[in-house]
């Protein structure tokens, strides 16, 4: 009764196994092209660095707002505009001299 019951599992995986592969089978096609259209619709975030901030200026919804954040809330990643960019800071160096700003924008 065991062996019986160890068959049918065994069978039904293979069952199933089979119909997976030929799922996940891909065709590779080479080369292609992909056309964009459309416009960027509202210039990017001004970045003005300073000693101990820097002020961030981005436009939405017809005007310009500006901000300061502090480099350690950049380093924490605050969201200085949620609705239009996120703002990251990493250092590059371990004296923490060098750094690489990085604007995501929504």
């Amino acid at each position: 009764m065991v062996a019986f019951k160890a068959k049918c599992i065994i069978g039904a995986g293979l069952i199933v196994a089979g119909t997976l592969t030929s799922t996940f089978a891909a065709t590779v096609v080479p080369g292609g092209v992909i056309h964009f259209r459309g416009a960027i619709v509202e210039d990017p975030c001004e970045v003005t660095p300073r000693q101990q901030n820097f002020t961030l200026t981005c436009p939405g919804e017809g005007k310009r707002a500006t901000r300061e954040i502090s480099y350690p809330a950049a380093l924490k990643g605050e969201n200085a505009f949620p609705n239009v960019a996120t703002v990251s800071m990493k250092y590059l160096n371990p004296e923490k001299s060098l750094a690489v700003m990085q604007i995501d924008y929504r």
